[in-house]
């Protein structure tokens, strides 16, 4: 008798192609995938017949710090919800004492383990120390966060490179908020000094914002940012198809984030057009105090929205929505070694979706009944590393 345990009779997404296998048995040894489709010994079996098991999501964009301003500031424009100093989340922020922020971040962690996201990209505020209260919210939890933390804006050149660099020793890459915020050659240098960094940038995000780069500069922010090698731009809502070609020759991952962009009344970004332009993507959900923390609505979202705007229901396909909000955010955060896909030697961390519960009962098609119909209730469990972690 073997000592890893074995799911069997399920419907599996297998590998980064989302294969989808009918009754392979999966082997899980020490938290992670021995195999799958290859019958052995075992300590432990799980009937997971009349089940869909999809690899557990990764949310490339998103703000924790926000957590506890839910709602706060629907109706309002992104100036006036989020851009610093005088933004309404930035005033919440500065009333909060350090121990209730953490409180509140672990709170927005706990929320995306149980709607079945394993890893998420989070653009901390409030310079280092924000940085170190997002890890101390994380300590315990079986969710991996990738820290890209914000330097204080309107510092002079030096000082923001010293900061920077110091952020840059302790956490995974920078989080910029607008590619004015600091002076490119700065950023060139940094890029330079920590090539295994991830360095992003909200670019594109409103009208005004491309309209204002593109007087001042001739050029989009797209188009600015990767001059001085950004790797993840999010956003991209008002970018050119040109530059969306520039994003695709470039090898950078773009994040969407619609339901964010929709509310705030910014536009929303064309998923159609970075598809024709060859743009690879990843989804994410943006500020907590906006947009649930669920990929399962964000895909959905983005799915109708697309094809909606395009006039045309086969300008996009679910495969890759599902995979936007996975593997190539497994990508995008450089985890895909490890996470994303079902595959063996990766992270046995899966969902497992009932397919008799009455929402998915009588479905045709596995993969867009993920993205266009799943709702967290039709989640039976989620494994971590082989382990149930939820219900």
């Amino acid at each position: 008798m073997g000592d890893g345990v074995c799911f069997t009779g399920a419907q599996i997404l297998s590998g980064d192609d989302f294969d989808l296998i009918h009754g392979a048995p999966l082997l899980v040894e020490d938290g992670r995938i021995a195999s799958i489709g290859r019958t052995g010994n075992c300590a432990q079996r799980v009937d997971l017949t009349g089940r869909l098991v999809i690899p557990m999501f990764i949310n490339a964009h998103c703000h924790l710090g926000d957590t506890g301003a839910k709602e706060l500031g629907v109706g309002l424009p992104l100036d006036q919800v989020v851009i610093p100093p005088h933004g309404l989340k930035h005033r919440f922020l500065n009333t909060l004492q350090s121990d209730v922020l953490v409180d509140m971040m672990r709170h927005g962690l706990e929320e995306m383990l149980l709607n079945g996201v394993i890893a998420c990209a989070d653009f901390r505020e409030q310079d280092i120390q924000g940085a170190r209260n997002l890890r101390k919210a994380a300590e315990g939890l079986p969710i991996r966060v990738i820290i890209l933390g914000r330097v204080r804006e309107h510092s002079s050149p030096q000082e923001f490179e010293a900061a920077a660099r110091m952020m840059l020793e302790e956490v995974e890459g920078l989080g910029v908020r607008d590619v004015s915020c600091y002076e490119p050659q700065a950023l060139e240098r940094l890029r330079r000094s920590y090539p295994k960094k991830i360095f992003a940038v909200h670019a594109a995000e409103n009208r005004g914002a491309e309209c204002e780069s593109r007087l001042e500069t001739g050029l989009g922010q797209a188009a600015r940012a990767l001059e001085w090698g950004a790797d993840l731009l999010i956003h991209l809502v008002h970018t050119s198809q040109e530059d969306l070609e520039l994003v695709a020759r470039s090898g950078a991952i773009a994040v969407s984030c619609p339901r964010s962009n929709g509310i705030l009344g910014d536009g929303l970004p064309r998923l159609a057009a970075w598809e024709r332009a060859g743009v690879r993507f990843a989804l994410g959900t943006d500020n907590l105090m906006l947009a649930s923390p669920d990929l399962l609505r964000e895909m959905d979202y983005v799915s109708r929205m697309t094809r909606g705007l395009e006039e045309d229901p086969t300008c996009i396909d679910h495969l890759t929505l599902l995979k936007a909000a996975t593997i190539m955010g497994a990508r995008a955060l450089r985890l895909d070694d490890q996470l994303g896909s079902l595959s063996p030697g990766k992270e046995a961390s899966f969902i497992v979706f009932d397919l008799s519960r009455p929402n998915l009962r009588y479905i045709q098609d596995p993969i867009s009944a993920v993205v266009h119909r799943a709702g967290r209730a039709d989640i039976e469990a989620i494994y971590i590393r082989g382990e149930r972690f939820y219900p």
